[in-house]
């Protein structure tokens, strides 16, 4: 049985690589573990659950090697989920087209940190459509795929979006992405003001992650590879984050 109201939102990974449902080791191709060549039955399966929405990237097109928009596509149409989604929105037709397709939220990186979009123009679809994706290593951005990486300290980067209209954020460590080391207490601490507005992804690997999260009132929780791999429990995750639990 599960909690009361939900207090942190809980977003399944479904990370899409030649239409196949997969997981990249510290964003690298070449260290990718294969989950489910079917998405939409891997989609409607989450759907069965009490999970806030599912967190979609096209990783073929984050990394430009193709896209999978037409999954992204099955997806929205076959489930009653929200759709957060990203990579490969470089322009503002991009942004138009993945709501066309049913997409709920945006998240965007390179494209705001080049300068290739500006913060009018895509803030024009609403504060609560756009998550701004903040990857970092070491404290600092990383973009175009994670090859990237800029002279710009996350604290600051967070501070200069906020004062541009952004309202909602996506932290990831690339060093702590798909490997299950756990979640940066320090790097955590850093960025507290902006918490509340602010998805984690990277090295959740225990309910105990789980909680410290829900401690620091994250906005919500991106869960990959400990779903997957059967580390973690969604109902157990769910029950933690309900308002009357920790």
């Amino acid at each position: 049985m599960l909690g009361g109201k939900i207090v942190v939102e809980i977003w399944p990974a479904i990370d899409l690589f030649d239409g196949k449902v997969v997981r990249l080791v510290r964003g690298q191709p070449s260290n990718m573990i294969v989950y489910s060549e079917n998405p939409v039955s891997v989609a409607l399966e989450w759907e069965k659950r009490n999970v806030t929405g599912l967190h979609v990237i096209d990783l073929n097109a984050a990394l430009g090697l193709g896209e999978n928009r037409k999954i992204v596509q099955k997806i929205c149409e076959k489930t009653k989920l929200p759709v957060q989604f990203g990579g490969g929105l470089h322009d503002i037709k991009d942004i138009e087209e993945a709501f066309n397709v049913g997409v709920k939220r945006v998240i965007l990186g390179s494209a705001i940190f080049t300068g290739k979009l500006n913060a009018e123009d895509v803030l024009s679809f609403g504060k609560d459509k756009i998550i701004v994706a903040l990857d970092h290593k070491n404290g600092k951005v990383a973009i175009d795929g994670w090859k990237r990486i800029l002279n710009m300290n996350i604290c600051d980067a967070l501070r200069d979006l906020w004062a541009k209209g952004f309202r909602l954020f996506l932290s990831t460590n690339i060093q702590s992405d798909g490997t299950l080391n756990g979640i940066n207490i320090k790097y955590l601490k850093s960025i507290e003001e902006f918490l509340n507005q602010t998805y984690i992804a990277g090295g959740v690997s225990s309910i105990a992650d789980i909680i410290l999260l829900k401690r620091l009132k994250v906005k919500g929780i991106v869960l990959g590879r400990a779903l997957y791999d059967k580390i973690i429990n969604i109902d157990d995750v769910l029950e933690v984050v309900s308002d009357d639990s920790c």
